[in-house]
């Protein structure tokens, strides 16, 4: 597409090819007064990858590298899980210097030596940059290391030229550290909702169908965990949980995903008689999940502490309601208490069990709830955060 004379050449630097960003790209590089490069520091995700997390060694089964422009800079560390040195990519200063963009949204927001490098060449060529993360819940500073972190990001964020916003928690995580409101632009953490809905459509049969493949019965309430199975996602305490309902009986728990719990979730299902409502599916590819989220009726978000949960866009585009911790970060934007979804205390199974007796119970509440999460999560998607870009864009010619 052709450039007009006002179109800001705009860089999104990001850690690797995520099926959640990629669609935005290619929606926002049709804009005809944004130029957009997008800057990848690996291209893990279009090409084979091993999770460690997960055990898996997997490829996002979609497209993700077309309909947009993109560099690659030469990742020094093989493995992306490897804390503040997972993204070492110097090649990020000569390229800024070189590009000399208009402005850079941070996508793989600060925690790491890249993002430090692209802030500092972006103070040195004084290109404008935005920060972008899920980051929620600010933690005491009530250490000396917390004290320092919580110094580092007051001075690191009064630098920034501004900030993304993913959503309402995450405006007020800037906010703690004295970022300055007026620099605020919302592009909400979205998925492909349309895709979702769409390839969550059943034909006559199909949803019987996919459910007698694990065994769920088509009168048993089917809750859906769809994570990781790590101790940060709490699984267990929806093991737990699933064991103290009144409602066990006509209930069902889906366990999507695989992680370091798995055998220790399996083991306690046999040893405590649970293996009629419980069900280990494994890993299920961006292409299946879809329907694998729309054969079940209720999606359970267990997590200790959650700074976003795209798998919550995900599971609201299918049409379910929600059940998640008062640590998840999507309260307050998509996750609306007694709306569309409940909220428990993290780790307290028996409330947990209270909210999966009552959606059990309650075939009416159910559906009511997911046609909210449906309502809610339309508004919630990538023209909106293409809006949030072109702003902050228009804010940055009007300075």
């Amino acid at each position: 597409m052709s450039r007009g004379a006002a179109s800001m050449r705009l860089a999104i630097l990001t850690s690797h090819v995520i099926q959640y960003q990629a669609p935005f790209f290619q929606r926002l590089a049709r804009e005809p007064d944004v130029d957009l490069t997008v800057v990848y520091c690996s291209l893990a995700g279009a090409t084979l990858m091993h999770d460690r997390e997960m055990s898996t060694t997997m490829q996002w089964n979609l497209e993700l590298l077309s309909g947009y422009r993109y560099v690659t800079l030469r990742n020094l560390r093989k493995d992306l899980s490897g804390g503040f040195f997972r993204l070492t990519n110097p090649g990020v200063i000569p390229h800024l210097i070189r590009k000399r963009y208009d402005a850079a949204i941070f996508m793989f927001g600060w925690g790491s030596l890249t993002a430090l490098l692209a802030a500092f060449t972006c103070w040195l060529t004084r290109t404008p940059f935005f920060f972008f993360g899920d980051s929620s819940f600010p933690p005491p500073a009530t250490t000396t290391r917390a004290r320092i972190r919580d110094r580092f990001l007051r001075f690191l964020f009064s630098r920034a030229t501004g900030f993304m916003t993913s959503g309402a928690l995450n405006a007020d995580y800037y906010r703690h550290y004295g970022a300055d409101p007026r620099t605020f632009f919302l592009l909400p953490w979205a998925v492909d909702n349309d895709r979702f809905e769409a390839e969550s459509r059943f034909v006559s049969g199909e949803r019987d169908a996919l459910r007698a493949q694990y065994g769920i019965a088509p009168d048993q309430i089917a809750f859906l965990y769809s994570a990781k199975l790590l101790p940060r996602k709490d699984p267990m305490t929806l093991l737990r949980g699933f064991e103290q309902m009144r409602e066990r009986e006509r209930a069902v728990i889906v366990f999507m995903g695989e992680g370091v719990l798995r055998e220790e979730l399996e083991t306690y299902t046999r040893e405590h008689g649970l293996e009629r409502g419980v069900r280990f599916i494994g890993f299920v590819n961006q292409r299946e999940i879809p329907k694998h989220y729309a054969m079940c009726d209720v999606f359970v978000l267990p997590s200790l502490y959650e700074p976003r949960g795209a798998v919550l866009n995900e599971a609201m585009a299918c049409g379910l309601p929600v059940v998640v911790t008062d640590r998840c970060g999507s309260i307050g934007d998509i996750v609306r208490p007694n709306d569309n979804a409940f909220v428990y205390p993290a780790g307290d199974a028996g409330a947990l069990a209270s909210d999966l007796d009552r959606l059990a119970a309650d075939d009416e509440m159910r559906a009511r709830m997911a046609q909210r999460s449906r309502e809610i999560i339309g508004g919630w998607s990538y023209e909106r955060g293409v809006e949030g870009v072109k702003a902050m864009l228009q804010w940055l010619r009007t300075r």
